[in-house]
């Protein structure tokens, strides 16, 4: 039997996974992109947009063995439409796909590091780099956009299993 290659595994879990956020992120209502839960969180908009353009950001940092990191971390701007944040989303998955791609076992095997300016503040595997900052970042947004969703007061999308909202097609 033939190993699948650590590209192959993310590609079927990103392939598997973008239509689940997808799911999600097409359920915020236009009108209320500017919507907060808290003073202190982000608005509807820039937690979806970020989650929208984080697939391909991080998918960046892949493709390199060390990333430096802006003293300024991670911009959150606001979207001024739900098509924006679906067509932000669709062109980064596009591009993991193709950086994920782009990577041999050795290099996913090889070490990563994340400098800020100019110093080591990261060092793990490749492969687990995109398992923590890629995927598992995205997975932790996901829910808390999900939670964004309930208080919307819009119904909330199945994942891995039903929502208090909706069923899977295989539970149907």
């Amino acid at each position: 039997m033939t190993r699948l290659t650590y590209a192959q595994l993310f590609i079927e879990e990103l392939d598997a996974e973008a239509e689940t956020t997808r799911r999600f992120l097409a359920r915020v209502p236009a009108d209320q992109l500017t919507w907060r839960p808290h003073e202190k969180s982000n608005t509807a908009g820039t937690l979806a947009l970020h989650i929208a353009k984080a697939i391909g950001g991080i998918s960046n940092m892949a493709i390199v063995s060390e990333f430096a990191m802006d003293q300024g971390g991670p911009q959150f701007e606001q979207p001024t439409s739900l098509e924006q944040i679906l067509s932000e989303f669709d062109k980064g998955v596009a591009l993991a796909r193709q950086r994920l791609a782009s990577v041999t076992d050795e290099e996913y095997d090889s070490k990563w590091t994340l400098t800020m300016a100019g110093k080591p503040m990261l060092t793990m595997l490749r492969r687990q780099m995109v398992r923590a900052l890629m995927f598992n970042h995205i997975y932790q947004h996901r829910g808390q956009f999900g939670v964004y969703l309930r208080l919307m007061g819009v119904n909330v999308p199945y994942s891995y299993g039903p929502s208090a909202d909706e069923m899977p097609p295989m539970f149907a």
